[in-house]
């Protein structure tokens, strides 16, 4: 369940990630609207720890994996919202959470036109492997691909993200943060 929001989330901080590379060049990015376009794939195995499942009865363990596939099979879909992205966003840009030490990023590369991230997030009981590419052309569209890989033991769960962006205008109008519209 939050593997699948996983994808989501990393997807609304994506325009975000343009203008954060350490300090790098940061890409061009222009300040308002945005839409931003997601098609999310989802395949494998939920890397629930086997220790939780053990804690389960054969059918708390059946209505997890139900609802779970009922999930995934939901957020597989494309999906498209509205990002404000105001200067302040962008000037913060995704940052980790610094405060977890099991986290650890690599800016591959960074210019006006392009990013390239690859983080790494090593916790006792399940490690996360990023890796996100995007292009910018002109300040008003973008294209990239966030691809994750969560593992628990030997289940591994694999999100490729797709995305296309684009500028609507300086204008934010009701749009606080990000907006999902289908």
């Amino acid at each position: 369940m939050r593997f699948a929001l996983l994808s989501l989330a990393l997807t609304g901080l994506a325009l975000t990630a343009l203008a954060q590379a350490a300090d790098p060049i940061k890409p061009n990015i222009k300040p308002g609207l945005w839409e931003v376009s997601l098609t999310p794939h989802v395949s494998g195995e939920m890397p629930i720890p086997d220790a939780e499942l053990a804690k389960m009865t054969p059918e708390q363990r059946a209505r997890l994996e139900a609802m779970m596939k009922a999930r995934v099979a939901k957020s597989s879909g494309p999906k498209v919202y509205k990002e404000c992205m105001t200067p302040e966003k962008i000037a913060r840009g995704f940052d980790m959470d610094r405060d977890d030490t099991s986290c650890k990023r690599k800016v591959v590369s960074s210019s006006a036109n392009e990013l390239t991230l690859h983080d790494e997030c090593n916790k006792p009981d399940q490690k996360t492997v990023s890796d996100v590419h995007f292009e910018i052309k002109g300040g008003t569209q973008m294209s990239g691909k966030i691809n994750v890989v969560v593992s628990s033991g030997a289940k591994n769960m694999t999100i490729n993200n797709t995305m296309q962006g684009k500028w609507l205008g300086a204008n934010c109008g009701s749009v606080k943060e990000a907006e999902l519209e289908k």
